[in-house]
Formats: C-alpha cells, structure tokens, sequence
C-alpha cells in the first residue's frame, strides 16, 4: 500500500482491519495519529447524526399526509363552486343570490379546524417560547390581557381566518399541542359551542366582542385550557 493509498484509507474508513494498512500505519507515530484522528472525527460525526426519533412520529406524518389529501378535496370543491356560481350568472341567476352562495356565514368551528390543517407542518414543529409580554402585545388588539400564567406558550401571532383578522396562539397541553383563535365577533361567524372530526376537538366561547376558539387533538382535555384562559386573561380592559 502506497502512501496515497494509505491516507485515502486512513480518512474514508479508518476502522479498516486489512494486513496491508495495519501494517502502514504501525510504521510511524504519524501514520497513526491520522488513523486515530479520522476515527475520532467519524465518531463525532455519528454523534451528530443520531437524533432520537420522537415516539409519535409515525403518527405525524400520516397526519400530515391525510390533511394534505383533504386540503386538495377542499380546493377542488371551492374550485366547482366557484365555476358553479359563475355560471349562474353567466345565465341570469342575480347577483345577490350568488354572492350569498360564496358568503354565506360559515361555523366558526369547521373554519378553526381548516385553518389548523393547513397549517399543521409548520405549526405542529415550532416553538418561539413566547413571553408573557408578547402574548399581551397582541391580545391588546382585541382588548384583552393576560393577567396570569398562561403556561407553555409555543406560538403567538396573528393569522388571518377565513379573511378575519384573528390571533392565533399555541399552548402546551396534556397530550400535544393545544391552538388557540381570538376572533372578532363583527366578523359574522356561526358559533358553535362543540365540534370535532376524525382529528380534533374542540369548543368555542362566545364573549362581548370576541370568540376564543379552542382546539386540540383526539383526548385532549381542552376544557381544562378554557378554565386557565377564563382565570388568567382579562377579556375587556
């Protein structure tokens, strides 16, 4: 084995057991510092590859796979309505009546639970630890405020539901990951006190000028969230 050879070797796979490199590289103390080097770095490396794989990964991405599907079902269905509405007036069909076919008030509920699925990669991972201080920046707009200890806050910023401008926040629950919407009441809303699907549950509470929305996943005890929130937040200053 040349000496080429031998450093090719030596840093692409230093555990090599062959008669000719052991032989190279119990010729010199230099030979043998290369060795331990290369198997020291491929040891780190390995450290820095074994991330522990969390236990309900599977089930995250089997989520996410099944929002994805429902999520191009739902654009399709808006795109047929939208073709359907235009051709109805294309035939005389007023335009009042179209407008109530595209506008008419939706369960708030239904548009939480969208609004969570299309969001559900970038949601499901993040965690901004926000302050207490930057939860109240925000709830100021819907003139509330945090008073006491909201918990683990992952998430806090505005979103926009459905073209509402709303506050959209991410507590740490019981079992995962529990969302939180702060809705203006103007803008029209169905409330719909209980709901839930194949995924989610959750409640909705009707306030002076707001609705909180409150969802988490299958037994998670979300109420115990509306019971922290009713305590700790001041919902008119």
């Amino acid at each position: 084995m040349d000496d080429i050879l031998f450093r090719h070797t030596a840093v692409a796979t230093p555990n090599d057991k062959s008669e000719d490199f052991l032989k190279r590289k119990g010729e010199s103390d230099q030979n043998k510092s290369l060795v331990d080097d290369a198997k020291k770095f491929d040891a780190q490396l390995k450290s820095i590859l074994m991330v522990d794989v969390p236990e309900d990964l599977s089930n995250k991405i089997l989520l996410e796979q099944s929002f994805a599907i429902e999520t191009k079902k739902n654009l399709s269905h808006r795109w047929h309505l939208a073709i359907a509405a235009s051709i109805a007036f294309i035939i005389g069909i007023s335009l009042p009546l179209v407008n109530n076919i595209n506008n008419s008030p939706q369960e708030i509920g239904l548009v939480a639970m969208q609004h969570i699925q299309k969001e559900y990669f970038f949601t499901s991972k993040i965690n901004e630890q926000a302050s207490l201080a930057s939860v109240n920046a925000k709830l100021a707009n819907y003139g509330a405020q945090a008073t006491g200890d909201l918990g683990e806050v992952m998430f806090v910023n505005f979103c926009d539901f459905e073209g509402t401008p709303a506050l959209h926040m991410i507590l740490k629950g019981e079992m995962g990951r529990v969302t939180v919407f702060v809705v203006p009441k103007k803008a029209g809303f169905i409330n719909t006190p209980n709901f839930n699907n194949q995924h989610f549950t959750g409640l909705s509470e009707d306030l002076s000028k707001t609705n909180l929305v409150i969802i988490g996943e299958k037994n998670e005890p979300i109420e115990k969230i509306q019971k922290l929130l009713q305590k700790n937040i001041q919902w008119e200053i």
